[in-house]
């Protein structure tokens, strides 16, 4: 049975986690209309171990078999599958794996290629939420330091420089690892606005089916709770639940902000110059509200 698959591939900190809970929690909706959803626990838990075991290795014959049980099993019949996973682009946001050589995921081209080889035969699509790097790197350290202990933001960046860091050579990387698939991107700082026009592109007329609840955007860490978790050395749930207690960013305890005014225009004018080449040269459709 041919499919249209769609693989939302994150990127990490880019609001996925509100998207994928909004289309698991509404399944039922879209089953009537054709559109399946798999969430990221059966792709982390199934496609990821396989698409590393197999690396290409095996028959063509043997993956539609594989895949086409994986898809029955978890969406039935229907035609349209939407799959959401980030961790497809990168099980970790670990410097060597986020940025390396000033690379955002440098090993993400290949593992999303290893994932869609499970799936000859099928009409597939990509999409990929991007985000300014200035947000992105914080956003990315804060994530990683979860059940760790602490680590100054400089440390996390190493010799990388924000400026140096963008989304067009990650997005020509996937074009030469993906070939003729299509790509389609949007940015994070349009969600949830943007959201009607991603669904669209999903799932098509379904997408109407969908109610995107009210997003509750995670506050993040004011500069004096990241000072709190640097002075406990831990960054546990109970660390963080404490800091975010004493300390909630506010004016009366500001965003961290790491970066100076002139490292600030210089990463949003390289994050526009990315999205308007990728555009202009065909690696990937972009879409705007």
């Amino acid at each position: 049975m041919r499919r249209r698959l769609t693989f939302l591939i994150g990127a990490h900190k880019t609001a996925s986690t509100h998207l994928q809970r909004a289309l698991v929690a509404q399944r039922a909706a879209l089953a009537p209309a054709g559109v399946g959803v798999i969430g990221p626990m059966p792709i982390g838990g199934t496609l990821l171990p396989l698409s590393e075991l197999l690396r290409g290795r095996a028959e063509p014959d043997l993956l539609a078999l594989a895949s086409e049980g994986f898809l029955h099993k978890h969406a039935g019949d229907a035609e349209t599958v939407v799959l959401m996973n980030e961790n497809i682009l990168s099980a970790s946001l670990a410097p060597d794996m986020a940025f390396k050589d000033g690379q955002l995921y440098k090993f993400g081209p290949q593992r999303v290629k290893r994932v869609l080889d499970l799936f000859p035969g099928h009409d597939i699509q990509v999409g990929m939420a991007v985000r300014n790097p200035a947000g992105f790197l914080v956003s990315s350290w804060q994530e990683h330091m979860k059940g760790h202990a602490f680590r100054p933001f400089r440390d996390y960046l190493g010799t990388a420089e924000g400026a140096e860091i963008g989304w067009l050579k990650l997005v020509r990387r996937l074009r030469q690892a993906l070939g003729d698939t299509s790509i389609f991107l949007w940015r994070y700082e349009d969600y949830p606005t943007i959201a009607s026009k991603v669904l669209l592109q999903c799932m098509g007329e379904a997408s109407a089916r969908i109610t995107l609840p009210e997003s509750a955007a995670n506050p993040g860490f004011s500069a004096r709770a990241l000072d709190y978790l640097a002075e406990v050395g831990q960054v546990t749930p109970e660390t963080t639940a404490e800091a975010l207690r004493r300390f909630p960013k506010g004016p009366e305890y500001p965003a961290f902000q790491p970066w100076t005014q002139r490292e600030k225009t210089a990463m949003s004018e390289r994050y526009d110059q990315d999205l308007q080449r990728i555009a202009s040269r065909g690696l990937a459709r972009v879409l705007h509200p």
